[in-house]
């Protein structure tokens, strides 16, 4: 007998699971910045008793901005470019193009379908958008 696959429980169960995934990663990451910022904080606390002029160059070297928070600024910038006008626009053209060379698989439809893909992904990537025609 052949069991039917439930595709609505899938669904749930996959949006439930990307949640819960983002979630702890958002956890992991604003702990390990926490840990960072108490651990720059002692630091200066302790130049600041002993060695003014050594504090002030600790906390420039200190507030410069870590590798992580340029990936997360980095990451929040691509979120936005999704969730923008343009980049839905893009997406949507990249979209409908992969559709048409699915359903033709022609050389225009190809051509297509990596031009508006290639320019939602350049502007996603960098936030450049494509020359209009």
């Amino acid at each position: 007998m052949e069991s039917k696959i439930n595709y609505f429980a899938l669904l749930i169960v996959i949006t439930v699971g990307v949640a819960a995934g983002n979630l702890i990663s958002n956890l992991i990451t604003a702990k390990y910045i926490d840990a960072e910022v108490e651990k720059a904080s002692v630091e200066i606390s302790n130049e600041l008793s002993s060695k003014p002029k050594k504090a002030l160059q600790t906390i420039k070297k200190l507030t410069k901005p870590t590798a992580i928070e340029n990936i997360m600024s980095q990451e929040q910038l691509v979120e936005q470019r999704k969730l923008d006008e343009n980049g839905i626009r893009l997406a949507k053209n990249c979209s409908e193009w992969t559709v048409a060379h699915k359903d033709m698989n022609t050389q225009t439809s190809k051509r297509g379908m990596v031009k508006y893909c290639e320019q939602y992904q350049e502007y996603i990537r960098t936030g450049t958008l494509p020359p209009t025609n």
